[in-house]
């Protein structure tokens, strides 16, 4: 037999737990080449088999930026949240990919089989256990919802996909299978989240709490799973990216159910984190180094830098800002305190620069202010917020002025400028304020009346802003225009899902699965009115629009995002995957 080492973060009651060691490990093959002989005897093989899967989940340093999951809209491109540069992918100016690679790496690919591999090695496997069902079935549903986590990250990138039931060897046929369609895969992945609700335990009954799956967690997933399919089938219709007989209220009633389940269910363990400062409360939430007892939150990662597992986040939340900015579109969204549209644009031509972010914090949603950075508020020490970094570069870099604040603790040891890796900070994975808002969409699509006490309301009382209520607003064009109508009940249900799920990497979905391209096609971020005066003799290179407010990419595209709408909703197949099995076929306007 071979030594390895095997590395797995054990995502375990209140410790992170790294096997680097450990004897009972260390003289067993590789957990993909292990005889039948050697493993899948005990229910602790079966438990330290899937623990190597929790480190795919995105969190702090694994997607984004230093922020993880807070900045992965940036690294990953939208109109809400950017970075110093204009994103490749969405400005159309991706090229073939030849090979796979990373997930974030510029004209890189996710084609990549090995986690689909191993998991199916567990299916392959898991029958000769010798304990009984009942003291590894927990362990059973985790290897179902991570086979559909998996499956889904490539439905959304690459739409119709082989489906694999077992782990292909170097001479399996199934290597050189066609593709599935998207709708059979996501049937699949449908069916592994019900076998994984059906294994796994209520999150009150978790051994590790929410720091492993539940059934709360399955049920989250396959709302977000079914409402993905729902409005991809529904927006994209009559494209090349849709099924043909495609039914997208089936997946609208499957999200719809799951969600409601949920929120219905007095088995589950959810809530809503609040507190008596609603000022403060929703950017408090993500600051926390331990989540175990929010009942918002559904599954997270824990870190301790005693055991070798922190991060930096702190730190780029504070004194640097990791070169991410929110941008004006984002800004936008936010309702005034009394539930009404704020016209952004005229209260900028008459104020500007700090005193613009003063006056948006007092007037908006505070969600708002607890989102960007606003005057008055402390960053860390004694250092008060008086204005954003528009004079610096790099890690430091803010080009809109909407400087990103959430997730800030002003007392960690970690905040401020100097660069510091011993952060704690929890980062969630599923919270409940996510079922709350697919139920209202899945309901909406349907043209059904969602019940918005149970919902939506829940979340904006946290805030103390006024119950949801549907209403015409004069100024969604310049923010909200998908190109395409929709009732004002589903404008401000997307209004409310884009301010409460702010910057928490699902934008970048969104805009897909609603074909929303006309977002970003021809336009261009913007940021907060400036105000040259306060920099005294400082120049700040950015130019401005005709209204005063920045335009951070205006020399970069100068006409705008070029996203090809005809193409950039789906990644390229690798081009050497191609060649390797000619049963693939490359996805819509890559061959050309």
């Amino acid at each position: 037999m071979k030594n390895i080492k095997i590395y797995l973060l054990l995502l375990l009651g209140t410790n992170v737990l790294f096997f680097t060691s450990c004897e009972d490990l260390l003289d067993k093959d590789p957990l993909t080449e292990i005889s039948n002989n050697a493993y899948w005897k005990t229910a602790s093989d079966l438990n330290g088999y899937v623990l190597q899967f929790y480190p795919s989940f995105p969190t702090i340093g694994g997607v984004g930026n230093y922020t993880g999951m807070l900045s992965w809209d940036a690294t990953r491109g939208t109109d809400t949240q950017i970075t110093a540069s204009p994103n490749t992918f969405m400005n159309g100016a991706s090229s073939a990919v030849t090979t796979a690679g990373g997930i974030d790496a510029v004209n890189s690919s996710t084609w990549s089989w090995g986690k689909i591999r191993n998991i199916n090695t567990f299916f392959d496997n898991y029958t000769k256990c010798e304990d009984p069902l009942n003291s590894y079935a927990h362990y059973l549903g985790e290897a179902h919802f991570f086979k559909a986590w998996f499956y889904f990250e490539k439905v959304r990138d690459y739409g119709d996909v082989p489906w694999y039931t077992n782990a292909l060897e170097l001479t399996s046929e199934g290597l050189y299978a066609g593709r599935n369609s998207r709708t059979q895969v996501v049937d699949s992945i449908l069916w592994h989240l019900d076998q994984a609700f059906e294994h796994l335990n209520l999150l009150s009954a978790v051994n590790g709490g929410n720091n492993r799956l539940s059934k709360e967690a399955a049920l989250l997933f396959k709302s977000r799973v079914a409402l993905y399919e729902g409005t991809w089938q529904k927006y994209h219709k009559g494209t090349d990216f849709a099924t043909l007989g495609a039914d997208p209220n089936k997946y609208f009633r499957i999200a719809a159910d799951a969600a409601e389940k949920l929120i219905d269910g007095a088995e589950y363990t959810k809530g809503i984190y609040s507190g008596n400062d609603y000022e403060e409360v929703y950017n408090r939430m993500f600051s926390l180094i331990d989540q175990s007892n929010n009942k918002e939150v559904i599954l997270w990662r824990k870190f301790n830098n005693s055991l070798g597992s922190s991060h930096q986040f702190q730190t780029y939340v504070s004194g640097r800002t990791g070169g991410i900015s929110v941008t004006l579109q984002q800004i936008q969204h936010y309702l005034k305190r009394d539930g009404q549209p704020y016209d952004y644009i005229i209260t900028g031509k008459t104020t500007k620069g700090s005193a613009f972010l003063t006056k948006i914090g007092t007037d908006c949603d505070p969600r708002l202010s607890q989102l960007v950075w606003v005057p008055g508020k402390v960053m860390y020490g004694s250092a008060i917020f008086s204005k954003p970094y528009l004079d610096k570069s790099g890690e430091d870099l803010n080009n809109t002025g909407f400087q990103y604040r959430k997730g800030n603790d002003p007392t960690s040891p970690q905040a401020g400028p100097v660069y510091d890796s011993s952060c704690e900070t929890g980062s969630i994975v599923f919270r409940y304020a996510e079922a709350l808002l697919n139920y209202a969409e899945a309901k909406s699509e349907l043209g059904e009346v969602a019940n918005y006490a149970k919902s939506l309301n829940l979340l904006r009382k946290r805030v103390n802003m006024p119950d949801f209520n549907v209403k015409s607003d004069p100024y969604y064009a310049d923010y909200s225009d998908y190109g395409y109508i929709i009732s004002n009940e589903l404008r401000e249900i997307r209004r409310e899902r884009t301010v409460e799920l702010a910057c928490e990497g699902y934008r970048y979905d969104d805009i897909r699965r609603w074909a929303a391209h006309n977002l970003l096609k021809g336009k261009s971020p913007k940021g907060y009115p400036l105000n040259n005066s306060e920099w005294g003799t400082t120049t700040i290179s950015y130019r401005v629009d005709g209204n005063g407010f920045l335009e951070p990419y205006a020399t970069q595209l100068p006409n705008g995002y070029g996203f090809k709408e005809n193409r950039d909703y789906l990644r390229c197949i690798p081009l050497n995957e191609i060649v390797l099995n000619p049963n693939l076929k490359q996805n819509p306007g890559w061959d050309q």
